[in-house]
């Protein structure tokens, strides 16, 4: 009802509003906003493509620090790499690890020893990523310390595997033989 009342001002007046000419004060006003909203855009674009700029130096200067100094993410080493007269005795000690381990599969057995296991392996882990990082005169340590975190779980795995044959010796031949039907 009022968009009415103005529709009919506005047509009744017309011949009003076509003879009103702003003024240059008017005009003045117009340009000056225009010029200011044109100079907000330019401070804006300008602060952007410096920020893009930088953006683009920081990642060029990373992938060339990455490409020139061979900088990557930390890798655990291995002992052949550092100490390559221990490596028979890692590889000594993984077998017997892995061969007690597949031992100890088919029996059940408490879920603790399975937390230390784990606990050695996070332990080993680290040692490993100590000895990427160490410096010359210290790896010979740590290699040490990683034998004799292998040894201890191969002791462990030994205890536990003597343990349950010793309190149900037959445990493990059953399975054996529902394996060797089973695959015939």
């Amino acid at each position: 009802m009022q968009r009415d009342y103005i529709e009919q001002f506005v047509l009744d007046n017309r011949e009003a509003f076509d003879e009103a000419i702003p003024g240059l004060q008017v005009w003045g006003a117009v340009t000056q906003e225009l010029d200011r909203r044109r100079h907000r855009r330019l401070i804006i674009w300008r602060v952007m493509q410096l920020a893009a700029v930088v953006a683009l130096l920081l990642a060029s200067g990373a992938l060339l620090g990455v490409y020139a100094f061979g900088l990557s993410p930390r890798h655990t080493a291995s002992i052949e790499e550092i100490a390559p007269h221990y490596a028979e005795l890692e590889a000594y000690y993984q077998q017997q690890i892995k061969q007690k381990s597949r031992q100890l599969a088919s029996y059940s057995y408490d879920a603790s020893v399975e937390r230390d296991l784990t606990g050695l392996d996070e332990a080993m882990q680290e040692l490993r990523e100590e000895l990427a990082e160490a410096p010359k005169g210290s790896e010979e340590q740590i290699v040490e310390n990683l034998i004799k975190s292998y040894q201890a779980k191969a002791a462990i795995l030994e205890r536990v595997l003597e343990r349950l044959q010793t309190a149900d010796p037959g445990e493990e031949k059953l399975e054996g033989q529902q394996h060797e039907q089973a695959s015939i």
